[in-house]
């Protein structure tokens, strides 16, 4: 197995790409000279080695609704005759639960996080699925830190690392899961 390459498919499974002489080829100097000086994977968090976390859980997400009415009446009197309609328009939230998988990982002070899509707006930054993390803090107990979805939504992030238990809670919704530290060179493929 190439141990230089590590992506997460678009529902947060991993896809570990098999050795081939393509990519062998495809591989740069730069490449090799980074992954003979890429980190211990012994090293401590706090000593810039990496963190890599897949999540399991569920949630609630906040959703927009938009209920419209119309209405019309007609009046006959002795006054006359007069019509009228009316049209309203509300905007609300409701809340959709969910069950979805997050991944991150954590390097060098950096780090990336895979949101759950049912928590995601519509105007969005990321890349690929992926989110920059900020503000991020690593305690002896608890990884803290902010997720960068967009300049108005960042929600924020905690991680227990004796239990595992993350949470997620921002304006889009709250998430919350279990959480297993995942080697990419030491975990073989399910399938």
């Amino acid at each position: 197995m190439n141990k230089n390459y590590r992506d997460f498919s678009s529902v947060g499974l991993l896809a570990i790409l098999l050795s081939s002489p393509a990519i062998a080829l495809a591989q740069t100097s730069e490449d090799r000279q980074a992954s003979a000086s890429a980190p211990d994977k012994d090293k401590s968090l706090e000593a810039g080695g990496r963190l890599d976390l897949v999540c399991g859980g569920a949630g609630t997400a906040n959703k927009t609704t938009v209920l419209t009415g119309n209405s019309s009446s007609t009046y006959s009197g002795s006054g006359g005759f007069v019509t009228g309609s009316t049209n309203a328009t509300v905007y609300g939230t409701r809340q959709q639960g969910f069950g979805d998988q997050v991944a991150l990982f954590i390097e060098n002070g950096e780090g990336r996080v895979r949101m759950p899509r049912a928590m995601l707006p519509v105007f969005r930054g990321g890349e690929d699925g992926w989110f920059k993390l900020g503000d991020i803090e690593v305690k002896e107990n608890e990884i803290t830190a902010t997720v960068r979805v967009n300049f108005i939504n960042n929600p924020k992030l905690r991680v227990d690392r004796y239990t595992g238990a993350i949470s997620i809670s921002g304006k889009a919704g709250d998430y919350s899961g279990q959480c297993q530290r995942f080697v990419p060179e030491e975990t073989e493929r399910q399938f």
